[in-house]
């Protein structure tokens, strides 16, 4: 035999060791005579190939097809294959269950009694689907009623204690305190709702007269749109009237203000033009005050007079007789001596 004989049928050894395993693995030992069942589900809750097949905790088969039928339902085609070695009922329920609570599947098949002959399914046929969850796979159909029955009464006994512990009218637990200020709170807010509704009773037709009003006054004013547009219309066209019309009265003022205000610029300036020109004429000399600004001497006989001025009024308040008209020339004579003899008399002392 050839080294490329052998090399090859130890490839064709290898493969159909590697598709034997393959199918072990499955659960589907093809070495063994074995017979196949088909079963539809709607859902099939995560179930995969290759779960184990049991009767009473026996594993007799496997899941070895799982296939997603494109009908109106869309149901799931479950190929089941046991051994040859056991036979089941036509009867029988494949029952998909929960392997605990980590989401794991199992398949059970359940019947009420072994077949012989006849009633046994033949290889190929269908076979009844059914899915229990959690609670139902954990416990068994058969128990689940009385365990729920006592899980009631668990349930009831902690809600009485729970209900006697914090919501007792004597409890002084947080809970029943607040439910306590929760209920006051309740009849207050229905108190207050009653007392609410007696006054819109009582108000009813007042709030009816007041809304026939209002609607008066909107059909009113709705039908008087025109003419309130009309006016506002109007009045704003006044307002804007007023304010021009104030405008261009005071811009009329401020220009006779300005007018005004020129003018006495220019009366001032003409009033400063003559000063300037009469200080001109003062600093030159010309004119009275000029000359007696200019002329030294006029200042020296003006300081004169005012000194002659002086003595006579001096001599006036001392000897007023002499200016004094008399009808005698004689008379004044006599007070002239009289004076020339106390002006000796005042020399000689």
């Amino acid at each position: 035999m050839s080294n490329e004989l052998k090399v090859a049928l130890l490839a064709i050894a290898a493969l159909l060791l590697a598709f034997w395993g393959y199918k072990f693995i499955l659960g589907n030992n093809i070495l063994e005579k074995s017979n196949t069942f088909q079963v539809l589900y709607d859902d099939i809750a995560g179930l995969q190939e290759g779960t184990a097949v049991q009767i009473n905790g026996v594993t007799v088969g496997s899941v070895t097809g799982i296939t997603l039928l494109d009908n109106d339902d869309q149901q799931v085609l479950v190929e089941l294959t046991l051994s040859a070695d056991y036979k089941i009922p036509k009867q029988t329920d494949v029952v998909i269950v929960a392997d605990g609570v980590m989401g794991g599947k199992k398949v059970y098949l359940e019947y009420e009694r072994p077949c012989s002959g006849d009633d046994c399914a033949e290889s190929g046929a269908f076979l009844n689907g059914e899915i229990r969850g959690v609670l139902a796979s954990m416990i068994g159909t058969d128990d689940l009623g009385a365990y729920m029955e006592q899980l009631k009464d668990v349930m009831g006994a902690l809600v009485d204690t729970l209900n006697q512990t914090l919501l007792d009218e004597n409890s002084n637990s947080p809970i029943a305190k607040s439910l306590r200020n929760l209920e006051a709170t309740t009849a207050n807010l229905q108190s207050s709702t009653r007392q609410v509704d007696g006054l819109l009773r009582r108000s009813s037709g007042a709030i009816e007269g007041t809304m026939a009003n209002i609607n008066s006054l909107t059909s009113e004013l709705n039908s008087q749109k025109e003419a309130l547009a009309s006016f506002i219309a109007n009045a704003d066209s006044l307002s804007g009237q007023l304010v021009e019309a104030d405008l261009r009265k005071t811009m009329a003022e401020v220009n006779a203000t300005i007018a005004g205000l020129q003018a006495t610029l220019a009366t001032a300036d003409r009033a400063l033009s003559g000063i300037s020109m009469t200080m001109e004429k003062l600093s030159s000399g010309e004119g009275t005050l000029g000359k007696l600004l200019q002329d030294e001497q006029l200042y020296y006989d003006l300081r004169e007079l005012s000194t002659s001025t002086d003595s006579l009024m001096e001599d006036i308040q001392e000897r007023p007789y002499r200016y004094i008209p008399f009808k005698g020339r004689n008379r004044v004579k006599r007070y002239d001596r009289k004076d020339e003899a106390l002006e000796s008399a005042g020399g000689s002392n």
